[in-house]
């Protein structure tokens, strides 16, 4: 039985429906600019833990507890979210705990660090688990021709919310987020999390007003639930592996290129403060080149592989990335760390948007939330990896250089294995649904 409407039965993919989808994303870099990245990770090392090192450590530790969570549970929920006909509805649990432990981190001051790491964990998995259910409507908006546009645009609109919303937060944050703050410095800077809660809040409305449910909600079997439904069809579609070996093939390559990617967006504020001496002004600009490069890299880059393939398009971003972690690595002036900004831009705003766009062509639409569980699988699984290896290289040499050449490795190794990715076979096999009713 077919699990998703056709797009002509839901009614045709308007403008407006693809405005919704990208809307997600505009809500979600709030959290990841100002929270996971610029002013939130600083505010923690500075202000709660009051120890760079022990704060690197701490920070990576996190991140690895929140992606290794989404990764145990996003494919069965997506089964489920495939088979119930729910993706907008778990969806919104998402973006209801993003925006919950978000504004929550308002509570945290010097020395709760545990009560700090808690919350950021709780709000990082709502993040990380909203990404595989937004990205599952993707096949069913997108067509061969179009998906790298479509997802080059959802990007783009990202990194430029994530600049409007650094540009509300960095009055808050501009000389308050120093060692040895005042009481008064500490009381402006907790307000950060609050202004991204209210924005993230704000910003994912109209995905729910314009996103359409496209997928339709089966009958259960007698003496079925939904969970056991959801392992049935995870058992299923990994009987299948052969017919979609290529989108396996793709998910391998993600989940380690992808650990390269988690590992500098995590510390590039620490890195950038710590090691090359930025300010929270520095830090402003160069988050704001970040953002433009990365916007116009996921348009422009978006628009090339829907011409020279996504797979090529991927190699250049994964190039770009290793040259980024090089250049940082050699870099001693604020001057040169902003050739890092550009390079990391145009790989952040190609790789991500790519990647998703050729997964959304490997995928058949009607198994679309348990295909994206996978990449959320992929995402996460050795996500933990890159932030654990840069906090103990840090922490052990008691210098960053040495932990972020070390992520270079997970880019190289990242192209050897796409390399073994065949574009056209990956298509084909997306042609043909896994149906719920068929055994293996």
């Amino acid at each position: 039985m077919d699990q998703t409407i056709e797009k002509g039965a839901a009614g045709p993919v308007t403008n407006r429906e693809i405005l919704g989808w990208c809307m997600y994303d505009v809500a979600d870099s709030a959290f990841t600019t100002i929270i996971v990245t610029v002013l939130y990770a600083p505010y923690f090392a500075k202000i709660v833990v009051r120890d760079p090192q022990q704060a690197d450590f701490l920070w990576g530790l996190a991140a690895s507890i929140s992606e290794v969570v989404v990764a145990l549970i996003a494919p069965i929920l997506g089964a489920i979210a495939d088979f119930s006909g729910s993706r907008k509805k778990f969806l919104g649990v998402c973006a209801v705990t993003i925006t919950l432990f978000t504004a929550s981190l308002w509570f945290v001051g010097p020395g709760m660090t545990y009560v700090g790491l808690t919350l950021y964990i709780l709000a990082n998995i709502g993040f990380a688990g909203g990404g595989v259910f937004i990205d599952s409507f993707l096949p069913g908006i997108s067509n061969n021709s179009n998906a790298g546009r479509i997802s080059g645009r959802k990007w783009a609109m990202g990194y430029m919310s994530g600049l409007v919303c650094l540009a509300l937060c960095y009055p808050l944050a501009n000389g308050n987020i120093v060692d040895n703050a005042t009481n008064e410095q500490i009381s402006t800077a907790r307000l950060i999390p609050l202004v991204v809660a209210i924005y993230y809040a704000i910003a994912v409305i109209p995905t729910f007003l314009w996103l359409k449910e496209r997928s339709v909600p089966q009958q259960l079997p007698p003496g079925e639930n939904y969970l056991t439904i959801g392992f049935h069809q995870l058992k299923r579609t990994l009987g299948h592996i052969r017919r979609y070996r290529e989108l396996f093939k793709l998910l391998i390559a993600f989940l380690v290129y992808n650990d390269g990617v988690v590992t500098v967006i995590y510390f590039a504020a620490l890195y950038a403060t710590t090691t090359i001496g930025f300010s929270a002004g520095d830090l402003t600009i160069m988050f704001l080149a970040i953002n433009v490069v990365a916007a116009a890299g996921a348009f422009g880059f978006g628009w090339i592989a829907d011409r020279i393939g996504q797979k090529k398009t991927i190699f250049i971003s994964l190039f770009l990335w290793l040259a980024a972690v090089t250049v940082a690595y050699f870099s001693y002036t604020k001057q040169s760390f902003y050739i890092v900004a550009v390079l990391a831009g145009l790989g952040l705003g190609s790789c991500q948007s790519v990647t998703r766009s050729l997964l959304a062509l490997f995928t058949p639409k009607e198994n679309a939330a348990e295909f994206f569980g996978f990449l959320g699988i992929a995402g996460k699984a050795l996500a933990f990896l890159g932030p654990l290896v840069f906090g103990i290289v840090s922490k052990q040499t008691g210098s960053q250089r040495p932990a972020i050449l070390a992520v270079g490795a997970f880019f190289i190794a990242g192209m050897i294995l796409l390399s073994f990715v065949n574009e056209e076979r990956g298509k084909q096999a997306a042609l043909i649904p896994i149906d719920v009713n068929t055994e293996i």
